[in-house]
């Protein structure tokens, strides 16, 4: 099964594994460094977490966003699948990733996930 994915599924697959690790083991600076790609498109702040659902929630969005990579990967497979050319399916696999950040943290922000 595994050599029937395209390149970008097995590097997809990849990336979701190592990126739920970094969520946790970098301990929120992946959450963080996420943050700022997205921050002019949010309507709050990340001043807005206080107390102690702040640290877990940054962890969290880290850790989510692993699952981004399957996404886009499952999207540029069936667009490199469907013969779409292939910037168009690198064009999809980023927005995919960013806009799957803008979620999380628009989620997160706006709504009390970790009390």
């Amino acid at each position: 099964m595994w050599k029937t994915l395209s390149a970008n599924a097995r590097f997809s697959i990849v990336a979701f594994v190592v990126t739920l690790g970094l969520g946790l083991l970098s301990m929120g600076a992946l959450g963080l460094a996420l943050y700022y790609l997205v921050f002019p498109f949010l309507n709050k702040d990340i001043d807005s977490l206080q107390g102690d659902s702040a640290w877990p929630t940054i962890i969290l969005v880290g850790m989510l966003w692993s699952f981004g990579f399957l996404f886009a990967g499952m999207a540029c497979h069936y667009l490199a699948k469907w013969k779409y050319p292939k910037y168009f399916g690198y064009f999809a696999y980023a927005f995919i990733l960013w806009s799957w950040i803008l979620i999380l943290w628009y989620v997160c922000l706006n709504y009390k996930i970790i009390n």
